[in-house]
């Protein structure tokens, strides 16, 4: 299967500008099989209420859209969304093929002060087998890999709109290899890590200041994990695509965690700082769903 990662310019806002521009990109792609967009891809990448303008009542203009151009081209879309169902807001993703959407995940660990947390399924199974999806942080948790790893699987995706230092690219690329390779040596099958560029809006929460003030940006560096790497040229730098071979295979070793995270991290900013900081925002989040999404 021909997989094509493509890096979405965050700068770009408003749903129909974005689908238009996601289509520009996907018309330059050589028979491309898959099309993975990064996490938020349909409305860009914020960490503001200012994204619940363009949610998606029951996932209906993403799920029609990503139909429209896997038809168009002759693909399979997976792409991310704000979905609004039941009187919530997710940060979600899909699969979507000519006719069909093969199945909707939920980022579990999502961001506390726009979107409603929860213990969601991270499995969605397609025509080319069963798909792991870890949206963003949850790649990084236990809880996504107690998900998946008793299950067959043929792919894994790690759709992302990851902040980091634009300083210091090499330090960002050990962390995404490190993951990557976490997950490529258990499962023994392709993981597709895929990120925006560009700049970041206002951020709540203190975590969020921090952000902004260090300066951090998306930076792409999206990369296919393969055993045997077959990268292919593209017309366009926004695209990373390889011919993969996707087959069914179960986990052959375990993944470490740190308490329930992949990486060791810096525990005083975990519990000083993110966690009250998430409280903060469910508080916040909860107190504002009622007046300001109603049905």
């Amino acid at each position: 299967m021909r997989i094509c990662l493509l890096e979405l310019d965050n700068e770009i806002k408003g749903i129909e500008s974005r689908q238009t521009y996601i289509e520009s990109l996907i018309e330059k792609l050589e028979r491309p099989e898959l099309v993975v967009l990064p996490e938020l891809s349909q409305s860009s990448y914020m960490g503001s209420e200012a994204i619940w303008k363009y949610a998606d009542k029951d996932s209906q203009i993403t799920s029609k859209w990503a139909m429209d151009m896997a038809k168009k081209y002759h693909t399979f879309i997976a792409a991310g969304y704000v979905e609004k169902s039941g009187g919530d807001l997710y940060n979600s993703y899909l699969i979507a093929g000519e006719d069909k959407v093969y199945g909707i995940v939920r980022k579990s660990e999502a961001e506390s002060f726009i979107f409603k947390r929860g213990c969601f399924p991270s499995i969605i199974a397609t025509p080319f087998g069963n798909v792991a999806v870890g949206i963003c942080y949850d790649s990084r948790r236990r809880h996504f890999y107690e998900n998946i790893k008793d299950a067959s699987l043929s792919l894994i995706l790690l759709p992302h709109g990851s902040p980091n230092n634009p300083k210091d690219p090499n330090k960002e690329r050990q962390v995404t290899d490190y993951i990557g390779n976490m997950y490529l040596d258990a499962f023994q099958v392709p993981v597709c890590y895929v990120n925006s560029t560009g700049e970041l809006d206002f951020i709540r929460g203190i975590s969020g200041k921090m952000i902004k003030k260090a300066g951090f940006r998306l930076n792409g560096l999206s990369k296919i994990y393969v055993s045997q790497k077959s990268s292919i040229q593209t017309a366009i730098p926004e695209a990373i695509c390889m011919d993969v071979l996707l087959e069914a295979k179960t986990r052959i070793k375990a993944i470490r965690f740190f308490g329930e995270d992949i990486i060791k991290g810096n525990w005083l900013f975990r519990s000083l700082i993110l966690k009250p900081d998430i409280r903060a925002g469910i508080r916040f989040y909860e107190k504002r769903r009622d007046t300001d999404f109603d049905e």
